[in-house]
């Protein structure tokens, strides 16, 4: 019984022996393609397929030299037929070749086993009017110029014709060699090609060279999806899928011209129009020496992007100073291109009434179209400013003084006895006038003895003003910080002020004189860098009301830095 038993067992070992044994000596790995010819943009399936079960992949990293592996799918499969049954996993890849020519799916290798390599054929495929009108989808490419300057915008269109549903569509990202490039239009519209209604996307980019010489425009690839014959649902809603489709842009080289060296050292601006245009904050009939208004520019140009486009000179002048604004830069995009802006605004201050004089505004370009420098100009203006309330006049200066002031008084030329009588006389007769007054007024306060509320006097006035400006330079209100500032100044030493130039002149003190114009500066320039420490300013002058109030502004042409061009 037990010889048997043991025999028994050895037949069977013997028999799974020989069944592993040839188990693995069946193991193969196959790769096979859809087909060995094809155009450029067509995808190919490889089938790999391994006899037997298993979860892991063969290496396919070979085949990324020469192709791009889209999909990947693997499937195990088992079956029994008339007793036999047969196992195998297999592997469907969607690959797209990189370049044309003759190309070779390499040999895969998976568990000790390789497959046999494959050699395909890959047609560049040109793309005419008579093949295009056969294909249910191919692309345009459209390029407004063969030859530009440099930094000249050149506009490119791609334009996908399709005659069928179109699932889906994307792009490549259009990068160009030494040059910027900028998308500025995205359409669809209907068109009819050789009798057969069209789908029409066209995609419009701005390309702005960035050196001359030869520029090349490369092909991109667009990827779609359109209904796959072979599926009678793939164009149906109920469809899974479809087709995909790879076209190529055609390739574009473009002539890029130097700038002329007749145009100068100045910005190169090569478009085919620039224009200057102004606005103000308020009407121009109702400015105040001493009262800020904003002028805004614009500077535009068709073709050019807004960091293309200059700063304007814009400097103070006799009788006003400006604080510009950080400029704004807008770039507007169309089937045109684009079309970029600067805005420029800057305050500009009056210092004195008057007639102030804003220089002309000058843009050089050079006009592409006619190959010649052009320039647009923005009138230059001459405004009146209206003197400010109780301004401090400005004293005469020495050249209008007539000569003969200066030479010394001829005995024949001095005064009379008569005149000095009469001044003596005069002066006499005020004071008279004076003395009656007041004993006028004191002898009818006490008939009728009526107590009069006392004005309050100049000392608590400036007193009262000194402690709202601390109020508010602790607040940090720099505009109603200047404004208390020059409302106290003036009680305090008893004279219309309207600038901050008009304090530091009677202050006299150089430390004080620099905080004043920086605060001017940060009112005017909200892009200033100086920052404006309205503790150390209080505390300068609290320094000045030690000394006694009402001291006479002080004699001779105190107001010539407000006309000093800054």
């Amino acid at each position: 019984m037990i010889p048997t038993y043991y025999s028994t067992v050895r037949t069977l070992l013997a028999v799974l022996f020989c069944l592993t044994s040839t188990v693995t000596l069946a193991d193969t790995l196959t790769a096979s393609v859809d087909r060995n010819q094809l155009s450029k943009g067509e995808t190919l399936e490889l089938l790999v397929q391994f006899d037997r079960q298993t979860t892991s992949d063969p290496d396919f990293a070979p085949l990324n030299d020469d192709f791009e592996v889209l999909s990947r799918q693997q499937k195990n499969k088992f079956s029994l037929m008339n007793g036999t049954s047969t196992s195998y996993t297999e592997w469907r890849l969607q690959l797209l070749p990189k370049k044309t020519g003759k190309l070779q799916i390499p040999s895969l290798s998976f568990k000790g086993v390789v497959s046999t390599p494959i050699t395909l054929q890959v047609q560049d495929r040109r793309q005419t009017s008579t093949t295009t009108s056969n294909q249910p989808v191919f692309v345009e490419t459209d390029v407004d110029k063969s030859s530009a300057y440099v930094q000249e915008q050149l506009l490119i269109t791609f334009r996908i014709n399709a005659s069928t549903n179109l699932q889906s569509i994307s792009s490549e990202e259009l990068m160009i060699k030494d040059a910027s490039v900028m998308k500025v239009s995205e359409n669809q519209y209907q068109k009819q090609i050789n009798g057969i209604n069209h789908l029409v996307i066209e995609l419009q980019y701005a390309i702005f060279p960035e050196s001359s010489g030869n520029l090349t425009i490369p092909a991109i690839r667009f990827n779609t999806v359109i209904p796959d014959r072979r599926d009678p649902y793939s164009n149906s809603f109920f469809s899974r899928g479809g087709k995909r489709v790879f076209l190529y842009s055609e390739e574009k080289k473009i002539t890029i011209k130097p700038r002329p060296t007749s145009y100068g050292s100045t910005e190169w601006l090569p478009t085919t129009a620039v224009s200057l245009s102004e606005r103000w904050s308020r009407p121009l009939d109702k400015l105040v020496a001493g009262e800020p208004i904003t002028r805004t520019i614009y500077l535009s140009a068709q073709g050019l992007t807004s960091a293309q486009l200059p700063p304007l000179d814009i400097n103070a002048g006799d009788g006003f100073k400006v604080y510009p604004d950080q400029p704004q830069l807008n770039d507007d995009v169309s089937s045109n291109g684009v079309m970029g802006t600067r805005e420029e605004s800057i305050a500009i201050v009056p210092s004195r009434g008057g007639t102030i004089t804003l220089p002309a505004i000058t843009v050089k370009w050079w006009d592409t179209a006619s190959n010649q420098i052009r320039e647009t100009v923005l009138d230059g203006q001459t405004l009146t400013i209206k003197p400010a309330e109780n301004a401090i006049s400005a004293p005469v200066s020495a050249a209008e003084i007539p000569s003969t002031a200066e030479t010394p008084l001829t005995e024949k030329q001095q005064p009379s006895l008569i005149f000095w009588l009469l001044i003596i006389g005069n002066a006499l007769l005020l004071g008279t006038t004076i003395i009656f007054l007041v004993l006028w007024r004191g002898a009818r306060n006490k008939t009728f003895n009526e107590p009069k509320p006392s004005e309050e006097s100049p000392e608590r006035k400036e007193a009262a003003l000194f402690k709202q400006l601390q109020q508010q330079a602790r607040n940090k209100d720099l505009r109603a910080f200047r404004q208390s500032l020059l409302v106290w100044a003036s009680v305090r030493w008893q004279h219309p002020l309207v600038t901050l130039d008009d304090v530091a002149v009677i202050t006299k003190n150089p430390i004080l004189t620099t905080e004043l114009q920086a605060l001017d500066q940060s009112l005017y320039s909200p892009d200033a860098s100086t920052t404006i420490d309205l503790g150390s300013l209080v505390a300068h002058l609290k320094d000045l009301r030690k000394q006694p109030m009402g001291e006479k502004v002080p004699k001779g042409n105190h107001l010539q830095p407000l006309y000093a061009e800054s």
